[in-house]
């Protein structure tokens, strides 16, 4: 058997083209089914479910969802003949706490002996620039130190010496260039 090509012509004695509305027509409708029901209807939580079975008064079953419909008053009720309003007084007071008294010596002390304080000055010393927090707590307690010296009559004076003005004072030019003027 030879084998034929197929081809696209259905020949002359092949199908005429029909329209759109006469292929609807000769096609056979699909059999109506019902869907399956999946679940109540939406919005079925919040619609009242009526039954033959329930009674009225106290013993129909209520949708424990819906709550009371007492209505609320907003503010507080002033008339004593609808209802007398109950303000409940706090049993304690609440004072703002004062902060202990503390002698300039014993503050004093306490900055000395601060533990974070002597790192920070162990890593000044060491030539290390303090930066955020740590400059700020560091300027704070060296500042309110140099305070209670100065108000306890402990700071020596005659002592410090500003190195800025000592470095001003000093002529650099006979040690590097060796002038002798």
């Amino acid at each position: 058997m030879t084998r034929q090509k197929k081809t696209r012509s259905a020949g002359p004695n092949g199908l005429r083209n029909l329209s759109a509305e006469d292929i609807r027509k000769t096609r056979q409708p699909k059999e109506q089914t019902k869907k399956k029901g999946a679940g109540l209807k939406a919005g079925s939580r919040n619609s009242v479910a009526v039954s033959g079975n329930e009674t009225t008064g106290s013993a129909a079953k209520k949708d424990k969802r819906l709550g009371s419909k007492k209505p609320i008053p907003l503010l507080p009720v002033t008339d004593v003949a609808v209802a007398p309003v109950i303000v409940p007084q706090p049993k304690a007071s609440l004072a703002k706490a004062k902060p202990q008294a503390v002698s300039p010596e014993q503050e004093l002390l306490l900055i000395e002996n601060d533990s974070y304080l002597q790192q920070l000055l162990e890593r000044v010393e060491q030539d290390e620039i303090l930066t955020g927090k740590d400059a700020k707590y560091f300027n704070a307690k060296i500042a309110r130190m140099e305070q209670l010296m100065a108000e306890l009559g402990l700071s020596d004076d005659e002592a410090e010496v500003d190195p800025l003005a000592a470095f001003e004072s000093k002529d650099w030019r006979k040690d590097l260039l060796g002038d002798e003027d």
